[in-house]
Formats: C-alpha cells, structure tokens, sequence
C-alpha cells in the first residue's frame, strides 16, 4: 500500500484540507517561532476569503473562528495537520505523496483492526482473521481512498480501533488492562479528532460497557436494581469518555477555544450539512441534497464486493438458528455497521459521493459477513468433516474479482461497481464514477510523457477543471502553463490540451459523444471506459487558425456576428458535438435578428448537453419573442425538472405563463421558486403582477411588499419586504424560513 500510494491522485478537497491544515498547525508553531508561510491568497484560492480577511489581523488565532465559506472549522484535521508538521519540519517537497504514504498507514491499520475484531468475533480464529484482511485489503472502495482520503479513512482507523479495544476492555468483566485502555481513548479521540462524529464512538462503546455488565450481573438481579458496582463502572466510563473528548479536541483549536460549545455547534453543522452537488445516479443528475432516499441503501448493494454480501447474506439467513451464538460482541458489531446508515436515513442527511460518507462502516460489514461464513461452515462440517473450512475457499475465489480490478484500474479503483450491477463499466452513465478526480493522474502523466518530454522547448496551454491537481502533477515542468476551465467553456479560450475526468456528466452526455470530445488523444480506462481524458485541440481550418476560440471572440468582443458564425460553422465540421459552440452561433443569429436560425442552433445546443443552463434560457427568449409562450414554457419545465435547486427556471417559465395570461400557472411556478429562493425579489413582483391579474388586493399587496425587498430604499422598507417574505415563504412550505440561512438574523 505504501508502494502504490506513490501512484495515488490527489483527492478533490485536498488542497482544501492542506491549506487549513497549515492555519492549525501555526496554532501550536507560531508561539515557538516554527509558523509555517501561508497567505491570503493562498486562502482566497481555495475559496476561504473570510479567513484571508482575518489572517492579517489574527495570525495564528484565525484557526479559532468559524471558516463559513467552505465549513472547515467543523473538521478536527488532525491527520492533515499531523502530516503537515512533520513534512514541513522534514522539508519535503512532494507533501502530497508524503501525505499519501501516511494515509496508505492509516488505511493499513484499520484493515489490520478489521481482521482483529474478526478474531474476536470467531472465537479466536487466526484464519478467518486472515482471510478478512484479504477480503478487506480487496474491497475497491475502500482500498481506492485509503491512500489519498485524509478525512474518511483516518476517521474509519479511529472507529475501528475503537471498537476492537472496546472488545478486548470490557469482554473480560472488569479487569481493564492498560493497554486496552490507552488503544480505547487514543481510538475514540482519533475520531473525534477528524470528525465531531466520532463521539459516536463514546456512545457505542458505553452501549456495550452496559451489556457486559448486564451480562455479568444477570438479567433477573439488573431488573429487580441490584446493580453492584454500578458506581465505579459509571465513574469509570465517564472518564473513559472525557478523557477521549479531551484528547480528540485538543488538536482542534475551533473546538478546544470553547469546548463546551463549539463541538457541539460542529456537531449541528454536520447532522444539518447541505452543499448541492451534481451526483449521477440511475443514469439521472440530481443535486446532491434532493437524492433518493434509497440511495446509501443501493450504492452498498451495487458496489460491495461479492465476499461480502455473501456473508451479510449468510448471517442474515442463520441467525435464528444461531440465536443462541448471537452474543454482545456481535451485536456490538451489528449495531455500529447499521446504525450509521440508519441515523443517516432518519435524519435524511445528505450524502454523495457513493459510500464515501460511510466509510467507516466497512470493516464492521466485513466483520459480520464472517460471523456468517462461520456459521455456513459450522453447518457443512457437522454435514461432513471434510467440508470443513470450504467456506473460505468461496471466500478467496470471490476476492479475486475485486482484487484483480484494483491491480488494473489502479489508482482509478475506487471507481468499483460489483458483478450485481454487472461491473463498471455497466454503470457507466448510470452512477458517479471518478468524483474524486483520480483519473487526472494517469492522464496528465501521460501527457507529460508522450507530449511535453518529446517538445521540450515548446511552451504548452494546458487547462483543466481540476487546475490546482494538474498544477501539482506539472510542478516539475517548467514549459507547461495550467489555467482552469470548465468542460463546457474550453472553446472561449486559448489552449493546446485539455485534462477532464468524467464526472458531472448524465447518461446522454456520456453517450452522445461529448465524452470523450473530438480531440481526445489519450482516454484512462477504468473496465473499459473512459474515466480521464487528455484532448489535442482540433484544428478546423486549412490555414491553423483555432476557429471556436476566433468566432467566440468575434462574436462576444467584436460583435462581428456574420464572420463569427461563419467560423463556428466551421469549426462544427470538425467537431460537431459541442453544445458551446452551438449556443454561441444561436446568439449571433439572434443578434442579427435570425430567430429561426437561433432556435434551430440553440435546440442543437441542447439535444448535445439538455440542461445547458445558457441555451435553455436563450431559448425561452427567442419563443417569447415570437409569442410562442408554450414552448417557451416547455423548455423551462424540462430546465426546472433538470436542475430543480435553479431559481432562475422559476422566474423564466413563470413570466412565460403570465405573458399567455394563464395567472393561475404562473403562480403555481412562482410559489415553486419561492420554496427554493425565497430571496429573489423578482418572484415577489412577478407574484404581485398574477395577483393583480386575479384581483386579489390582499396577496397583490403582500407581495408588492415582499418585492421591494430589491429596491428598498431604507432599513423599515427592508425590514418589512423580510416580513413579508417570511408569510409567505411559511404558507407555501409550511414551515418557518431559516433568516439564519441567508443572513437576515441579528
């Protein structure tokens, strides 16, 4: 693992966690003169400008405030910050690959604690303990992340730990050997110490401290409140469990500047914790907070590996007859593999990014899987003697599939999908594959190979959604510039290669020849489909000229529409997927007055890229233009139904419906967009205009009121659009608005 972590990619929120990590870890260098250099601009590039506001002022202190841009301050980080000391007290200049070496350890570890509660588990049986490190080693999903995932793994190690020293502390009654106990806090707080989260294991483990003492007491004497000794084991537990909270957040200086409260608000923040992500999900993009709820449930089910389920399987179809072997140790294991899933379905939490979230729960789902298998065989030897151990046979032939999927698709492996869902690359266009950008690697190394060290005194333009990682992985190449691009907007620039991964893209895209895109020189594959791509820009013209970039530019900056559309035209004979390139020439034939032509360039657009918010909304102008208020009214509907979080929709279809003088409708929409913006002003006055419509004085004037809200030109006129909002945000959801949420309380 450590050898393959040399390999590994750099992880989405990396740079993120890095560039926060060196804010806590100033916190503790700063007073002994070892500050490790940061700026504002390093904080402001990571998307964290009220910390960069505050660091001049600060110093060190910032990492004691809130950080409300990207929601740091919620992680304890002691994985980054640990890593981020000692590499800069090392001086290393790879710090991401030392950072994935470290978490190739972590992940190590909590492998290795897998296969000891496995041991527990089975009566002490040193080979099904080695067949569950095999089994867990091979499990894509986690292996994939377990070099480069410094959030989830760390925290994964710390639970585990937790609950095997849980196990080996209070399974023998109350003689607490040291070393359990030290394994037991220092578990806990390395939990607590990623995520606030990880007082979950205070709570598991004090569950089970319980049980064993009810065990130990008998059930007849614990109910009639004979309970002896109850008051040492409470004292016991509770300092168990300080001395765990105290621990995981004393390297966490949001939390350890007040630690009574700030923890806890963490804790709120994570329960409640909304961002909107584009998440692929049965071949469908939906945003991350308005997933199905089913969705934790399916992506367990479709990208475990067989070994497992199998054994989940297997337990659940013999635990009644092995109810008498169902004891405490395995219920502890049960509950801490269920409960996580359960919680985070009651709570409808948000969750994307596969299993990710859940990641921790792994090794307790491997756990149980062998209690399964032991009992199969425990009934086939009892058959016959000689079939005795060929359930771990079963075991190493199922683990071959996932295992040999990681030694070809490393370091793209996490992108696992089991043989119930047919494999990956059945589920390409159907699930999220490389959200956490690992194909960049691979492809940009390619193109350092095969492109730059054959020219090395050409100058290259390279860009890329994932700048900051393909930066990284270009450090050493002098020759090489990285600028940032969205897939869709490459051609309004210059460039001489592009570097994509394949995520944010639904089902037609994927299927339609937009990825990968005319140009394309090198896919990385992942079971055969494109997860990373590396694109040569095509040149369109006879002469070299880079035809989509001159006809954007003639077209936005020169308003020469006639000569930009004849060099989009051009441009499309080459490459004729582009939806950008599409939308831009609808725009030039509208500005020349062409409609059709910009109806005609614009419906392309979209057949290539459906929810292109730019060419949606072009073309709900050009059918009003033409008083074709019901396909301007459609083409809205489809953009709402696309992308249900993008009030604009609302606002668009809305104004559609009242120009055809359907009031109702229009309302109808624009209570709709009021439950998912409650701050635009402009629903309130296009509101206003249907209730007029109606005559209804009483709603006109409310939503007169809620309007000026954009146009007030005093606190008491703000004040009372706010109020007038808040009526009506409540009648339309039935709930009260959050003020807190947009920045309305005191």
């Amino acid at each position: 693992m450590t050898q393959m972590s040399k390999n590994a990619s750099i992880s989405g929120d990396e740079f993120t966690q890095y560039t926060y990590s060196k804010l806590i870890a100033n916190y503790y260098l700063d007073p002994i003169g070892m500050a490790i250099p940061i700026d504002t601009n390093e904080l402001k590039g990571q998307r964290m400008p009220t910390l960069a506001k505050a660091l001049p002022e600060m110093g060190s202190d910032v990492a004691t405030i809130k950080d409300p841009d990207r929601v740091m301050h919620v992680y304890g980080s002691s994985f980054d910050t640990f890593t981020t000391i000692l590499g800069h007290w090392l001086g290393v200049d790879d710090y991401m690959g030392f950072r994935h070496w470290w978490n190739a350890i972590f992940g190590f570890l909590a492998i290795f604690y897998t296969a000891l509660i496995v041991k527990q588990l089975t009566k002490g049986s040193w080979l099904y303990a080695w067949a569950a490190l095999l089994v867990m080693l091979f499990m894509p999903r986690f292996f994939g992340e377990a070099m480069n995932n410094p959030k989830d793994v760390p925290f994964a190690l710390g639970y585990v730990m937790s609950l095997y020293y849980a196990l080996k502390l209070f399974k023998g009654g109350r003689n607490f050997a040291w070393n359990n106990v030290i394994g037991l806090v220092f578990g806990t707080a390395l939990g607590i110490s990623v995520r606030i989260g990880g007082l979950l294991s205070v709570a598991i483990f004090i569950m089970y401290a319980g049980l064993k003492y009810i065990e130990s007491l008998g059930l007849k004497q614990f109910l009639s409140f004979k309970w002896k000794g109850i008051t040492n084991l409470v004292l016991w537990l509770g300092s168990l469990g300080l001395a765990s909270y105290i621990l995981g957040i004393f390297v966490w200086p949001y939390g350890w500047s007040e630690p009574f409260t700030n923890p806890m608000e963490a804790l709120k923040e994570f329960t409640n914790y909304s961002v909107s992500l584009r998440q692929l999900f049965e071949g469908k993009l939906f945003d991350s907070d308005m997933l199905p709820l089913y969705y934790l449930r399916k992506y367990l089910i479709i990208t475990t590996p067989l070994a497992v389920l199998l054994g989940l399987g297997l337990f659940t179809l013999l635990l009644y007859p092995n109810r008498k072997q169902f004891n405490n140790e395995i219920f502890l294991i049960l509950f801490a593999a269920i409960f996580p899933v359960v919680y985070i379905y009651i709570q409808k939490s948000q969750v994307y990014g596969g299993i990710r979230q859940i990641l921790f729960t792994l090794p307790c789902f491997v756990g149980i899987a062998f209690v399964g298998y032991q009992w199969l065989d425990l009934f086939l030897s009892k058959m016959n003697s000689k079939l005795k151990g060929a359930t771990l046979v079963i075991v190493l032939v199922l683990t071959a599939l996932p295992a040999k999927f990681i030694f070809a698709n490393h370091p793209v492996s996490y992108s696992y999908f089991n043989e119930i869902q047919g494999g990956t690359s059945k589920a390409y266009g159907e699930y999220e594959m490389d959200y956490y950008l690992a194909s960049l690697r691979p492809s940009t190394e390619w193109f350092l190979k095969n492109v730059v060290e054959k020219n090395p005194n050409k100058k290259f333009e390279v860009l890329s959604y994932g700048m900051d990682h393909v930066k990284y992985y270009c450090r050493n190449y002098k020759n090489v510039h990285v600028g940032y691009s969205r897939f869709d907007d490459r051609s309004a620039k210059k460039w001489d290669y592009c570097i994509f991964y394949n995520a944010y893209f639904d089902k037609s895209r994927l299927n339609s020849g937009e990825f990968p895109p005319k140009g394309t020189v090198y896919q990385q594959m992942v079971d055969g489909v494109p997860a990373g791509v590396v694109i040569e820009r095509p040149i369109s013209s006879t002469d070299g000229s880079l035809d989509d970039f001159e006809g954007i530019k003639a077209i936005e900056k020169d308003t020469a529409f006639a000569k930009g559309i004849e060099l989009l035209d051009r441009y499309l004979k080459t490459d004729p997927n582009r939806s950008e390139v599409h939308f831009y020439v609808s725009t030039a034939y509208a500005n020349l007055g062409q409609i059709d032509k910009a109806i005609v360039a614009a419906e392309t657009a979209r057949k290539y890229y459906p929810e292109h918010s730019r060419s949606c909304f072009a073309l709900h102008q050009y059918y009003v233009s033409q008083k074709n208020y019901d396909k301007a009214i459609q083409v809205m509907s489809e953009f709402i139904d696309s992308r249900p979080r993008d009030g604009e929709g609302y606002v668009m279809k809305a104004q559609a419906e009242l120009m055809k003088g359907d009031a109702m409708s229009g309302l109808a929409t624009l209570q709709a967009g009021v439950a998912v913006n409650p701050m635009d002003y402009r629903v309130y006055g296009l509101g206003a205009q249907a209730y007029q419509m109606q005559k209804d004085v009483t709603n006109y004037n409310l939503w007169v009121q809620a309007a000026q809200i954009g146009t007030a030109k005093s606190q008491i006129d703000f004040q009372m659009g706010v109020e007038a909002i808040m009526t009506i945000y409540e009648s339309i959801t039935g709930e009260p608005l959050d003020t807190k949420k947009y920045g309305l309380s005191n």
